[in-house]
């Protein structure tokens, strides 16, 4: 038996009564438990098998067995007021499918429920950001070994990237004028100053609750917002391999919003 602080990723159908479901925990990184039963009663879990949900897990595993056992959970914290909001359920739900995709098994990484904890926090305090979702979003990219290079080129370390940079995401992300020659990769895009500035001050931030103030900052226009977004999603997409189904539920949302205003 095994006790670890943890959040639910994923919950999948199992047989007639049971869940599997993939976690992240503190101890032990990303994992797939069976919640025995809990498809007929959630009391033994006390609530925990749900998104914005920091539970302490108690998890058992048989000798060279694969999957873990969920024998019983406390809830440690909650963030489920947010139900109520579809937008933030989507940004909650895209990164906890974002750690789901991207850190491998077994490979426990604390900062990882940090950062997911950080911008459950941040969608409390004011709602959906886009600068705050930026900041996990990097910062996971990062605990994977993936940030994206933002003032130097990828390909060859060059700082100058004034003019003709563009940003490729199967490269490592900034690339300068003169390697940009060669990224003939699907997902590239012009990357302009003032996209890189977008991001360094996301990055900056440091927590997503701090990158808020980068929603509201007078040298970012809506533009580049929008192209360091579209930046972060081709990498993300680069790197999982398939489209994620949160950031296509995102999507939507946000064409129903355009709709809306521009009927």
């Amino acid at each position: 038996m095994a006790e670890t602080l943890g959040v639910v990723l994923r919950t999948t159908p199992l047989r007639e009564s049971d869940l599997l479901v993939v976690l992240y925990t503190e101890l032990h990184g990303k994992i797939s438990a069976v919640a025995r039963g809990a498809r007929r009663s959630q009391k033994r879990f006390a609530g925990a098998l749900s998104l914005l949900v920091l539970a302490n897990w108690e998890l058992g595993r048989k000798p060279r067995g694969d999957l873990w056992s969920v024998d019983g959970a406390e809830i440690v914290r909650e963030w489920t007021r947010l139900s109520s909001d579809v937008v933030a359920v989507a940004h909650a739900s895209y990164i906890a499918e974002l750690v789901g995709a991207l850190l491998p098994t077994e490979a426990p990484d604390p900062h990882a429920l940090e950062v997911i904890c950080a911008l459950w926090d941040s969608l409390a305090e004011g709602g959906p950001s886009p600068g705050a979702l930026r900041a996990a979003e990097l910062a996971l990219l990062e605990v994977g070994g993936h940030r994206p290079a933002i003032d130097q080129c990828a390909a060859c370390g060059e700082r100058d990237l004034e003019s003709g940079a563009v940003f490729d995401p199967e490269r490592g992300g900034a690339i300068c004028r003169r390697c940009a020659a060669s990224s003939r990769n699907l997902g590239i895009r012009q990357l302009d100053p003032q996209t890189r500035a977008y991001l360094r001050a996301v990055i900056e931030a440091d927590t997503p609750s701090a990158a808020r103030a980068v929603d509201t900052d007078e040298r970012f226009t809506s533009a580049d917002r929008h192209a360091a977004r579209d930046a972060m999603l081709a990498m993300v997409q680069t790197l999982v391999g398939r489209p994620l189904k949160s950031l296509e539920y995102i999507a939507k949302l946000g064409a129903a919003v355009g709709r809306t205003n521009n009927p």
